[in-house]
């Protein structure tokens, strides 16, 4: 009789610590998904503000052609 208590109570140990170890997977692997979005939305964000950057600096470099230009036209 105490063999298949034992043996129960054993069982039960078991499958609570599989179920421990599962649920301790799953948050881990939400964790994990969650860096890489925060990741992956920081890289992005990091793209654009260069993608401005890059554009202001253009926009900056015509404009200094372009008075260079009009110098140039009015004799300067």
């Amino acid at each position: 009789m105490f063999g298949i208590g034992k043996k129960l109570a054993e069982e039960a140990t078991q499958q609570a610590e599989s179920a421990a170890q599962a649920a301790v997977n799953t948050v881990g692997q939400t964790v994990q998904q969650t860096v890489e979005q925060a990741k992956d939305a920081g890289q992005k964000v990091l793209d654009e503000v260069y993608k401005v950057a890059e554009t202001g600096e253009k926009a900056v470099k015509n404009v200094a052609n372009q008075a260079t230009s009009w110098g140039k036209s009015f004799g300067q």
